[in-house]
C-alpha cells in the first residue's frame, strides 16, 4: 500500500504542477475535473444515486461554475446558487422537505473549486504553488511524523490512526514547505506568510478529521477507488477543499497574492 501510494504520488504531483504552471485553461479543467469528481463521490457516499437529472444538473453546474470564474467570480457563485435554489425547489415540489445529498455535494463540491480558481486570478499560480505545499506539507509531514513517533492518539474517535505528534510535525513541515516556496517564487518570507502557512495547516488538518467523520458516519473507509493506494477524490483533496476557500478570502481582502501579503 505505501508504494502504491508513493508511485501515484509520484504520477499525479507533477501534473497537478504542470496544469498549475500552464494555467489557463489546463488549470482550470483539472480543478472542474476535481469539482465534478468530489461531487460524484459525495451522493455516492451519501445516498449511492446514480446519475439522475438532478445530479447530472449539479455536475453541469459545478463544471460551468468553475469555468466563470475565470473571468467573473459573481457569476459563478450565481450559477451555483440558482442551481442550488432550483434543486431545493424540486425537493419541495416532491415533498421531500430534508436537504438532499445533491444539494450538499452542490455546496462541499463547487464552492473551494471556484476558491481555487479565485486564488489563481487574485493570486497567480505563485500563490497556488504556496498553498499546494501546505496541503502536501501537511498530509506528508503527518504521515511520516505520526509513523516514526507514534503516541496519543489525534482524535480515536473519529481517524484512529492520527496522532498528536503526526498534527505537529505535519504543521512543521508544511510552514518550511511554504517559506521553500517563498524562496523559489522570489518572494521574501515574513512573518504573517509563516502565520499564514500554519493556520491553514489546522484548517487542513480539520478538513481532513472533517472527511474522516463523514466517511465514519456513513460506513465508508474511502471515498472511493480511482486514485489507487489514496481511495477516492475526496480522500485526497480534504485538506485543500478547506484551506482553499480561506486563502481565497485572503487574497481577496489583502487585494493580491503572496508577495502582497
Amino acid at each position: 500500500m505505501f508504494w502504491t501510494r508513493v508511485a501515484t504520488t509520484a504520477v499525479l504531483a507533477p501534473i497537478t504542477l504542470s496544469a498549475v504552471y500552464a494555467g489557463f485553461p489546463f488549470f482550470h479543467v483539472m480543478i472542474a475535473l476535481m469539482g465534478a469528481a468530489v461531487l460524484w463521490e459525495f451522493t455516492q457516499v451519501v445516498e449511492k444515486i446514480r446519475l439522475t437529472p438532478r445530479v447530472t444538473a449539479a455536475l453541469i453546474a459545478t463544471v460551468v461554475g468553475v469555468g466563470v470564474a475565470y473571468n467573473n467570480i459573481e457569476l459563478s457563485l450565481a450559477v451555483i446558487t440558482i442551481t442550488w435554489i432550483v434543486l431545493l425547489i424540486t425537493d419541495r415540489s416532491a415533498r421531500r422537505f430534508s436537504n438532499s445529498a445533491t444539494q450538499a455535494a452542490l455546496i462541499f463540491a463547487a464552492l473551494p473549486a471556484i476558491a481555487l480558481v479565485a486564488v489563481f486570478s487574485i493570486g497567480g499560480a505563485a500563490t497556488v504553488f504556496w498553498l499546494l505545499a501546505i496541503v502536501w506539507g501537511t498530509d506528508i509531514g503527518a504521515y511520516v511524523v505520526g509513523r516514526l513517533v507514534g503516541g496519543a492518539r489525534l482524535a480515536p474517535v473519529i481517524s484512529p490512526n492520527k496522532t498528536w505528534s503526526g498534527s505537529i510535525g505535519g504543521l512543521i513541515i508544511a510552514v518550511l514547505a511554504a517559506a521553500f516556496v517563498n524562496m523559489v517564487v522570489g518572494i521574501g518570507i515574513s512573518f504573517s506568510h509563516l502565520i499564514c502557512a500554519a493556520g491553514l495547516s489546522v484548517i487542513a488538518q480539520i478538513g481532513d478529521l472533517a472527511e474522516s467523520r463523514f466517511k465514519r458516519q456513513h460506513g465508508v473507509k474511502d471515498s472511493g477507488t480511482w486514485i489507487p493506494g489514496h481511495g477516492g477524490v475526496m480522500d485526497r483533496l480534504d485538506g485543500l477543499w478547506t484551506a482553499a476557500p480561506v486563502t481565497a478570502l485572503i487574497c481577496a481582502t489583502s487585494d493580491g497574492g503572496l508577495a502582497s501579503w
